[in-house]
């Protein structure tokens, strides 16, 4: 009776342990085909310190909405820029700077700084109005520039930062800044120029006695 009763028990485990070892082997596959098959698919869910916007950003992919509160933040890093602080935003744009660019970029952003700082030179950037275009974001605002404690100047410019999302990564391919202002008068001037008589351009041309 009791062989019988520890024949039955021991047919009870076996069978118990092939179904947890059949368990374990179907999570081992499981995990593998996600890792494998289903890795491209991922997608990481961000939220900002300030809670209005859901943002996310895929393996090679980035929403509209990060895309844009990342272009407005390295805009405000690039146009806010003192003696003071110069080489440190120099130093943390050049950390998201895409391997394909960085020997540019890094050398043009670097070269700016060393100006601001060589030349005590304070700027000072306010967002106004943002555009999306696939992984191009333009920031436009005004900026105002101070040789010291002098204002010097006052104007728009247009902040360009165009990204490109690898891994899991917000990079940045370029930087850089137009302003609108200074195209319209050339434009301008060349549209006068055209329509100036052979005269008048040699006139022009002439140099005049002092």
């Amino acid at each position: 009776m009791i062989y019988e009763k520890w024949i039955k028990e021991w047919k009870s485990a076996l069978a118990e342990n092939f179904y947890l070892r059949v368990i374990c082997l179907l999570l081992a596959i499981g995990m593998i085909v996600n890792v494998v098959f289903l890795r491209g698919k991922d997608r990481l869910i961000i939220v900002p310190p300030k809670v209005e916007k859901e943002f996310w950003i895929e393996d090679s992919k980035s929403s509209e909405a990060y895309l844009e509160q990342m272009g407005v933040f390295f805009a405000t890093l690039a146009g806010n820029m003192s003696p003071a602080n110069a080489e440190y935003n120099a130093k943390l744009l050049s950390s998201y700077l895409d391997a394909s660019s960085f020997g540019d970029v890094k050398s043009e952003i670097t070269a700016q700084a060393a100006y601001f700082k060589k030349n005590n030179i304070s700027q000072s950037f306010f967002p106004k109005s943002t555009k999306i275009d696939g992984g191009r974001v333009e920031i436009e605002g005004d900026v105002i520039r101070y040789i010291g404690s002098v204002k010097v100047s006052q104007e728009k410019i247009i902040v360009i930062v165009k990204f490109n999302t690898k891994g899991y990564h917000l990079k940045i391919d370029e930087l850089y800044v137009t302003y609108p202002e200074r195209e319209l008068q050339k434009m301008k001037q060349k549209e006068e120029e055209k329509a100036k008589t052979p005269e008048e351009r040699k006139k022009d041309k002439e140099v005049k006695p002092r």
